[in-house]
């Protein structure tokens, strides 16, 4: 017999063992637990077979002619915890496995009342938006690791994309999400989908975290009504929400409306208050199939008691809650320092979709008042009670004195110029308007290639001043920089105004900052049964430019009118592939290369006064990949990835007060050809022990590290030198900041985590983990790393003499904070009657006390070899100008309690 005649008899017996092989049918319907509702679209895949259907607008499924046997079937959907079911067919059987339920994620992983509720002075790198992500690893990125300012891969926020109806809400001046524009929705922000890292998402390039996108379509928002209330101990005391959504109707209408309120005198810190209010509403119309229609307005005011870092000496003596910026007034808590945002949004949009393509769009306005307070002083003592000057005796007068300071401005109208306030509270004041518009075109080519291409631009004009808030008892402020002296006399802020202000007018500084941002990015998807790739390309053009509206005596020449037009062209380019090579295991690589051109805040030296360009500024270069190695098994779900990210030529500008070779002041510190190097592995395992129990272990192993000597200059904010600085810029070049090898301080760089989780039966949960976090390091002064780090203020910039090399070392190595554990434990019951839930949530974080540093910096005040060696003489908790660190918080709680009403007929009401 040939080999063609053996293989043509081998196929027909084949094939009529299988076609004489007994089968039988399965069906079933698949309904949502919560709201009753049929699923549509849920995949039902008999795993042994690998055939596949989809449940139909009834929540049905139909498996025909599967072969008798024993088998698993899996029923997935994104929104929801995969689910697999053991099931015996025989010969001939019609198997009904009746109403099977699915359970939404965020049943059992919301702890996002808790945690969502973050805002732009938040720690940058807080990432709860991957809360509702299905990698075991993220979760606990976001509900263990975030709040011990744990950073995703090192990046921080200014990497990662937020997309509220496909708009970017990244603030363009420092390239961070404006976090409290929805502030407080959680029931509207629940309704998003995040892509990690480098990988292929169809709405926009992204970042180097990933892309997190949030939809307020009041058609795809859960039916039903939603009442909620909590307590806590961290941020605020109380809150409580409201949420309806129609739910699509038969005229094509959808609206949804919430509303929440959060509130606390005090919240784990002293005097950290907080009130907040939220408001949200949302209607869409379905034209016909095709086309629909869709509008947005968010409103979230807020107002929050605001905190600092404390150095060694104070924590010692008060503890982790200690906040300077109160005192007792009329026996109330009177924080000097409170944040308020105000920032309503309006978006309209329009989508599009047939079989081959889906084009939407989306335009909004918003203005952004935000107004952060602080108490100032002129020709007195420093009104604050941990001032190094009081350190000895901090402990008899821990807290900042109101009422000296009324009778000291009080008393002023007795001296020659009657009537100013030495001492007064005045609010730092941002006002942008931010126009923007996204459009998207995905495009589906064949069966196996996809194309999308997005366009967006942006508009920001932001107005920047300070602004009196209470004169405690003065008359007016005297709008003089004691600071800068010209000729012996304070110099004038502004000019073209008298000296006197009032509590209407602008003082210190008054800026206008204009900035355009326009991109477009493009890719090609090719996917098939088990391959995916895709390549794509980001061009982007970023233009800005100061307007000075103040006249500031000590620089005459730069801080009237407009500054130089600065303009960033930058690209960026990514592809990568997915390969599932075995069943239910993934080999997946990304790789990228970028440029970034600099924010706002790093491109102008000083910019409150004056129009001075960082010198040599230039767009950051990026080149990342990563590596992934995933399993998704019935059992076993787990994700192994290692990344490499090169940043080379950042730009950063900060401010402080500081001793140096050339004098004692205040200087703006810029670091420009800032190289460094990330590097690490995430392991995340989830194994289901069995129906009632699971069990997860993860680990991040980072290792982000300075990899060059980069360049850094002062900025003297004084008049007190030279004729040609005065009228310049006041810019120093001290040469090379000895940075290399030093580690980036972005949070703890390694962090583990085992957790247990049951669930029972009768729908209620218990969830703990044991965290242990390690290579947290503080964040090191580049300036004390220079060669005028060893120049002697009192001798003219000259060497000191008889310098301990050897003692200059051990000041100057980079402290590396003690690693910590923290157990968190969090568990609810949901209740279920007729068209009713009741969900109970409780959480504790940091079970057993623990106290933490979670991050820090070095002052730079003591920035010579004599003032740094004197300062730390009596030892580290002794120090005058020791470093500031954020202490983490100790045991918290949270604990929720939500009322769902569902509208709906049950699926059995409808047969």
């Amino acid at each position: 017999m040939s080999r063609f005649s053996l293989t043509l008899t081998l196929y027909i017996l084949t094939s009529i063992c299988v076609f004489s092989q007994e089968t039988g049918t399965i069906k079933g319907v698949i309904i949502d637990y919560e709201n009753q509702n049929p699923l549509i679209n849920v995949s039902v895949t008999i795993k042994e077979l690998n055939n596949l259907t989809l449940t139909d607008i009834n929540g049905q499924f139909t498996l025909l002619k599967v072969p008798v046997g024993d088998y698993i079937i899996e029923l997935f959907n994104e929104n929801y915890e995969l689910q697999n079911y053991p099931i015996s067919i025989k010969e001939g059987e019609i198997l009904d496995l009746g109403t099977i339920y699915l359970y939404p994620n965020d049943i059992v992983f919301d702890n996002s009342d808790q945690l969502i509720w973050l805002d732009e002075n938040s720690y940058e790198n807080n990432q709860t938006y991957y809360a509702t992500a299905k990698d075991i690893f993220l979760q606990r990125v976001s509900f263990d690791f975030s709040p011990t300012f744990f950073s995703f891969r090192g990046y921080g926020a200014s990497q990662s994309k937020i997309l509220l109806n496909g708009l970017d809400i990244t603030n363009l001046y420092n390239n961070r999400p404006f976090w409290n524009t929805f502030s407080g929705l959680n029931d509207i922000t629940r309704n998003r989908e995040s892509t990690v890292g480098l990988s292929y998402s169809s709405q926009n390039f992204g970042g180097l975290s990933g892309i997190t996108s949030i939809t307020t379509d009041a058609s795809k928002m859960r039916k039903g009504l939603r009442i909620s209330s909590s307590v806590s101990n961290k941020n605020y005391v109380g809150s409580t929400m409201a949420t309806y959504n129609s739910g699509l109707q038969n005229n094509g209408l959808a609206y949804s409306i919430s509303a929440s309120r959060r509130w606390g005198n005090e919240g784990y810190v002293n005097a950290t208050l907080y009130d907040a209010y939220s408001l949200f509403g949302a209607v869409s119309y379905n034209i016909n199939e095709a086309h629909s229609i869709n509008a947005t307005a968010i409103y979230a005011p807020s107002r929050k008691g605001q905190t600092t870092a404390i150095t060694e000496r104070t924590f010692n003596e008060f503890g982790s809650n200690y906040n300077p910026y109160w005192g007792w007034q009329e026996d109330e808590k009177r924080n000097s320092s409170i944040s308020t945002f105000k920032a309503p949004m309006f978006i309209l949009g329009y989508d599009f979709k047939n079989d081959k393509s889906t084009f939407t769009t989306s335009v909004s306005y918003q203005t952004i008042d935000q107004k952060n307070s602080r108490l100032d002083y002129t020709d007195a003592p420093n009104p604050y009670p941990n001032y190094w000057k009081y350190l000895p005796e901090i402990s008899e007068n821990p807290q900042i004195d109101w009422i000296n300071l009324y009778e000291t401005n009080l008393n002023t109208t007795n001296i020659s110029d009657g009537g100013s306030a030495r001492y007064l509270i005045y609010n730092n004041v941002k006002k942008d308007a931010v126009f923007m518009v996204n459009s998207v075109l995905n495009r589906k080519l064949n069966d196996k290639l996809n194309f999308d291409i997005g366009l967006s631009f942006k508009n920001s004009n932001s107005n920047n001043y300070a602004q009196p808030k209470d004169l405690l008892g003065g008359q007016f402020y005297l709008d003089v920089n004691p600071f800068t002296l010209i000729e012996g006399n304070p110099s004038n802020n502004d000019v073209l105004d008298p000296e006197n202000k009032g509590l209407n007018d602008k003082i210190k500084y008054n800026f206008n900052l204009q900035a355009y941002q326009a991109s477009a990015f493009t890719q090609l998807q090719y996917k098939t049964e088990k391959t995916e790739f895709f390549i794509a390309a980001n061009y982007s053009r970023k233009e800005f430019q100061r307007e000075g509206l103040f006249l500031n005596q000590a620089y005459v020449n730069n801080s009237l009118g407009n500054s130089e037009q600065l303009i960033f062209d930058d690209y960026a380019f990514k592809a990568g592939t997915k390969y599932q090579f075995i069943s239910k295991h993934y080999f997946e690589i990304n790789t990228a290369y970028l440029t970034q051109g600099p924010t706002i805040q790093n491109s102008f030296i000083n910019s409150r006064e004056n129009n001075a360009i960082v010198p040599n500024l230039v767009s950051e270069k990026i080149t990342s990949a990563d590596v992934t190695y995933l399993i998704n098994s019935p059992k076993l779900q787990s994700r192994l990835t290692g990344y490499f990210t090169d940043f080379k030529d950042g730009t950063t500008v900060n401010s402080f007060f500081a001793e140096i070779g050339t004098g004692a002041d205040f200087f703006q510190e810029v670091i420009t050809g800032i190289d460094k190097r990330h590097l690490g592995l995430e392991l995340g395992l989830e194994y289901e022990i069995n129906s009632n129990f699971s069990s997860s272990f993860v680990a991040a192993l980072g290792q982000h590290t300075y990899t060059n000597n980069a360049n850094v200059g002062v900025n003297f904010d004084t008049a007190g030198l030279s004729e040609d600085i005065i009228n310049n810029t006041g810019f120093i070049d001290l040469g090379e900041t000895y940075l290399k090898n030093y580690k980036v301080a972005n949070g703890p760089q390694q962090a583990f985590s085992i957790g247990l989780f049951y669930k029972n039966s009768k729908n209620w949960w218990l969830n703990a983990s044991a965290n242990y976090f390690s290579n947290g390091y503080l964040d090191i002064s580049a300036i004390t790393r220079t060669d005028a780090f060893f120049s002697n203020p009192n001798d003219y910039g000259q060497p000191y003499q008889d310098i301990d090399f050897d003692l200059a070392r051990t000041l100057l190595k980079q402290e590396k904070f003690s690693s910590y554990s923290i157990v968190n434990l969090s568990g609810g019951k949901l209740w279920h009657y007729k068209n009713i839930n009741l969900k109970l949530v409780a959480s504790i974080h940091n079970l057993f006390d623990v106290n933490y540093i979670s991050g820090g910096y070095e002052q730079s005040r003591t920035a010579n070899y004599a003032s740094l060696v004197a300062d730390t003489a009596n030892g580290s908790a002794q120090r005058n100008f020791g470093p500031k660190y954020w202490y983490g918080f100790g045991r918290t709680y949270f604990i929720n309690l939500a009322l769902s009403f569902k509208n709906h007929k049950r699926y059995e009401d409808n047969n």
